[in-house]
């Protein structure tokens, strides 16, 4: 199957989804319900209300923040030659949820100067987090894969233990349960005013990488040949370091911490379309974004209305994919 044709499935089965999951809810409604709340909405309709402010923001946000996800997990796999990378690994979203979690708890308040801020700390967190585990990833000035890895699974821990300490401190039991409901992944927040946060950080790191997919597709070579190839090494790397920790953050502090969707889908999409298609960052999202679609539906008719965590539901898929990525000798750390 040509690789036009994968992208034109991708495309039909999200918009299949995208309508049938604004048929699931509460209560079910009719396609030409969907259609009329939302080409001809009316105000004053409860049922068009739903559709539009409540399920079509979730969806698009799933969308959103799958499609964020797996591509940069795509990128950080890239960046460090190996198959088992991805932000969740590296520390990056560990510390997008630190961020987030400090402002829900009340460190900080939620909107400042009309800004919401969950979005601001978690990009602060991812940032600085990431930017701990590149250090410690270095040695004789020169980034190493496996420490890089190594590291990040370390501070990753550590984060993750700080955000228990938070949890198991605060004396709120609302905040309490609204933070272990957000931790295991939810897009229960989703909203017209939310939404923009993910999308536009992650259109523009689509457009930056669209002239930069001809050097991650050398860097798969591995460094020392990408740089004999006139590949700037350090410099991508920064650029991918940058985009994965602002990505990152943003689907975080809106969803919340969602694993394996970085580890998967890229190996989805490079099995369908090559280890160096052109195209291969933007069918990444595409998958990414369909693959999240499809957990969060399946959430909903599991455990309907609201839906199991998508945590939950990903971890379903993600470990035993783990588990198999482990058993190949192709996926042993680099170095």
């Amino acid at each position: 199957m040509s690789n036009s044709l994968y992208f034109v499935g991708a495309i039909l089965l999200i918009l299949v989804t995208l309508v049938f999951g604004l048929q699931v809810g509460t209560f079910e409604v009719d396609l030409a319900t969907v259609w009329q709340a939302v080409f001809h909405y009316d105000p004053d309709n409860t049922t068009h209300f739903a559709i539009t402010h409540l399920r079509l923001p979730r969806l698009l946000l799933a969308l959103v923040v799958g499609a964020s996800l797996a591509f940069c997990g795509y990128l950080m796999q890239a960046m460090v030659n190996n198959g088992l990378a991805d932000p969740y690994l590296l520390g990056t979203a560990s510390g997008a949820s630190l961020g987030a979690v400090i402002v829900f708890f009340g460190f900080v308040e939620v909107s400042i100067g009309g800004f919401y801020m969950p979005p601001v700390f978690a990009l602060i967190g991812a940032f600085v987090v990431t930017l701990v585990v590149v250090v410690l990833g270095y040695r004789k000035r020169q980034l190493i894969p496996a420490q890089l890895l190594l590291a990040g699974i370390a501070i990753s821990s550590l984060v993750t233990a700080m955000v228990g300490l938070l949890t198991f401190l605060s004396d709120s039991e609302g905040k309490l349960k609204s933070v272990i409901f957000w931790s295991m992944g939810s897009f229960e927040r989703a909203s017209w005013t939310l939404l923009p946060y993910p999308a536009t950080a992650l259109l523009v790191a689509l457009l930056l990488f669209a002239f930069l997919q001809k050097q991650l597709n050398i860097l798969l070579l591995g460094a020392d040949r990408a740089q004999a190839l006139g590949v700037n090494v350090a410099q991508t790397r920064w650029a991918i370091l940058g985009t994965v920790s602002i990505v990152t953050g943003f689907a975080v502090a809106t969803s919340g911490p969602i694993g394996f969707v970085g580890l998967i889908i890229p190996h989805v999409t490079r099995g369908l379309m090559g280890a160096t298609g052109r195209s291969n960052l933007l069918f990444c999202a595409f998958v990414g974004g369909l693959f999240m679609l499809l957990c969060d539906l399946l959430s909903r008719i599991l455990y309907p209305p609201a839906g199991l965590p998508i945590g939950i539901i990903t971890s379903f898929f993600g470990v035993p994919f783990f588990v198999y990525l482990l058993s190949q000798k192709n996926y042993k750390f680099s170095s």
